[in-house]
C-alpha cells in the first residue's frame, strides 16, 4: 500500500511539472526576451544608417559606393528582417494545440535568434568600418 501512494505521488508530481501552459508561457518569455534584446540593438542599427547616410550624402568617404553602400544595404536588411518578424509574429496562438503552439514558438525563437546574429554581425562590421575612416 506504502509503495502504490508513493507510485501515486511521483506521478501526480512529475505530472505537475509538465503543465502545458507554463511549458508555453516560459518559451514566449524566451522568444519575448530574445526580441526585447534586439530591440535594444535596433537603435544601433538606425544609429549607424543615419551616421553612413550622411557621410555618403557628403561625399566624405573614399570609394563611397562600395563599402559603405554595402553596409548600409546590410543594416536596411537586417532592419526589415526585425520589423517583418515583428508584423508576422503571433503571441495569443488562439485555438492551436499545445504540440501545435510550441513548434510555432520554438520556429519563433530560431528566427528572432538568426535576426539577433545578424544584428550583431553588421553592427560589428559597421563599428570596424568606422574604425578604419578614424585611422586614416
Amino acid at each position: 500500500m506504502k509503495k502504490l501512494f508513493a507510485i501515486a505521488a511521483l506521478s501526480m508530481l512529475f505530472f505537475s511539472c509538465a503543465d502545458p501552459q507554463k511549458q508555453e508561457k516560459e518559451l514566449l518569455d524566451q522568444v519575448i526576451d530574445i526580441h526585447d534584446k534586439v530591440m535594444a540593438k535596433d537603435e544601433q542599427v538606425m544609429k549607424a544608417k543615419i551616421q553612413l547616410d550622411t557621410l555618403l550624402k557628403k561625399d566624405a568617404l573614399p570609394n563611397p559606393d562600395t563599402a559603405a553602400t554595402s553596409l548600409l544595404k546590410l543594416l536596411d536588411n537586417a532592419d526589415a528582417k526585425m520589423e517583418d518578424w515583428m508584423h508576422k509574429f503571433d503571441a495569443e496562438n488562439k485555438g492551436k494545440s499545445h504540440d501545435e503552439i510550441m513548434a510555432y514558438l520554438a520556429d519563433q525563437k530560431k528566427q528572432i535568434e538568426a535576426i539577433d546574429k545578424d544584428f550583431d554581425i553588421v553592427i560589428e562590421a559597421t563599428n570596424n568600418y568606422k574604425k578604419s575612416l578614424i585611422k586614416k
